[in-house]
């Protein structure tokens, strides 16, 4: 091949793997601004020094289930860290969570209700609404279409059956 068609085949980085090294490098800036050690971190969240390393490059996700854990260490405001990393690590898990409080009525009354007092108390309270748990007006819909529709898991008896 002629030199001049020498082709780049160096990989195309995604545009969330773009947005997920972005927010490493915010992590690694925010941490070295505040003078913690990689393995202070690494300690405080109970994972690997390699693997904040990788989080810090854009090359692994923060785990959904300690993105709280991950914004406390790191001393970052929960709402806001926690909006960015669904955002660019977990847009699947976001997207669903924008359809509910789009599409559920129910949702997103209990969410307007939960922002419409400055009361820490009064918004404590109203939160549960968003966080109801196993007594949701959909859970209580499902159940009873379990119940209505549901057959019966008994068959007719076979040989051996007394």
């Amino acid at each position: 091949m002629p030199e001049d068609q020498i082709v780049d085949l160096t990989p195309v980085k995604t545009p969330e793997q773009l947005l997920k090294e972005e927010v490493g490098l915010y992590l690694n800036i925010v941490r070295d601004t505040q003078g913690k050690p990689l393995k202070w971190v690494a300690q405080k969240l109970g994972y690997s020094n390699s693997f904040i390393s990788q989080i810090e490059k854009g090359n692994a996700p923060i785990p959904l289930d300690r993105v709280l854990d991950f914004s406390l260490a790191y001393d970052l405001p929960v709402p806001e860290f926690v909006r960015i990393v669904l955002v660019t690590m977990h847009n699947d898990t976001y997207k669903a969570l924008m359809s509910i409080l789009e599409n559920d009525p129910e949702m997103a009354h209990a969410a307007e209700q939960c922002h419409s007092t400055k009361d820490a108390n009064l918004r404590a309270k109203r939160r549960k609404i968003l966080n109801p748990g196993l007594s949701s007006k959909s859970l209580d819909r499902m159940r009873e279409f379990i119940l209505e529709n549901q057959k019966p898991t008994y068959g007719k008896p076979v040989a051996g059956d007394s």
